[in-house]
């Protein structure tokens, strides 16, 4: 199914929501330090522009995905499907978020380039299992969310959003990212630039549940280490794997 285009959120909407977002994660987010993969830049004082790159994605609006297989920035607002992007997978965090109310309250995240380790479940407390709200299947939700994100810049507009999922297929997704991504460090080493993907829906049939979605980008090219997407020309003979 197709969906038409469809506005994207105004530059005083993403302003505001990523001050709210910032303001959350710098006060709930955990991390451990240790060596990282640094964004490459050129020039003579890469603390700047290292700094300058990492303020696009401190709380760039999350982009979801829908069980309708949609990629979703709001209720109303979405990227349609065949949109290509580049994967800022040098950037993926994974571990837990907390939810109440249907609003993200809590975190313990951390990046993959920093070695984070997630505590455990029964770590992070909530464990009354009577005292967790009730979902739209009239099941007991736990509030705890193991889940992983990763910047996504759109190449048409430019706009930064931050891909975040939770489901196994979601995961299973951002997963397989990490791993095209560590393949390609491991072939090109610094030169391995980042991942350009095409965001695109898949499908399997349940039994009970019917048609079921699942993100499921497709890696189409890859960037210079400066960023620059290359031709298909230029990468020739690179495997992408996925």
């Amino acid at each position: 199914m197709q969906t038409k285009p469809k506005k994207v959120l105004t530059s005083e909407e993403i302003r505001k929501n990523q001050k709210e977002q910032a303001k959350a994660d710098k006060e709930n987010a955990v991390t451990v330090k240790g060596k990282g993969t640094a964004l490459t830049v050129d020039g003579s004082n890469p603390w700047v522009e290292v700094a300058a790159e990492l303020d696009r994605f401190v709380g760039a609006p999350f982009l979801k995905f829908t069980k309708q297989g949609e990629f979703a920035i709001s209720d109303t607002d979405f990227i349609p499907a065949g949109t290509r992007c580049i994967a800022h997978v040098d950037e993926a965090e994974f571990g837990w978020r907390k939810w109440e109310g249907g609003k993200h309250v809590d975190s313990r995240m951390g990046r993959v380039a920093d070695c984070y380790v997630p505590p455990q479940r029964s770590e992070l407390g909530d464990t009354d299992q009577n005292a967790w709200e009730i979902d739209d299947t009239g099941a007991r939700r736990d509030p705890w969310q193991f889940c992983a994100s990763v910047p996504f810049t759109r190449l048409d507009t430019g706009e930064s959003y931050r891909f975040s999922v939770s489901s196994k297929g979601g995961l299973r997704c951002v997963n397989g990212l990490i791993r095209a991504y560590g393949n390609r460090v491991r072939q090109k080493g610094k030169d391995a630039g980042l991942p350009v993907i095409e965001l695109q829906p898949g499908f399997y049939k349940h039994r009970t549940y019917g048609k079921i979605f699942f993100p499921d980008p497709k890696v189409v090219s890859w960037t210079d280490a400066g960023g620059k997407p290359l031709s298909l020309a230029d990468d020739m003979g690179d495997s992408i794997p996925l």
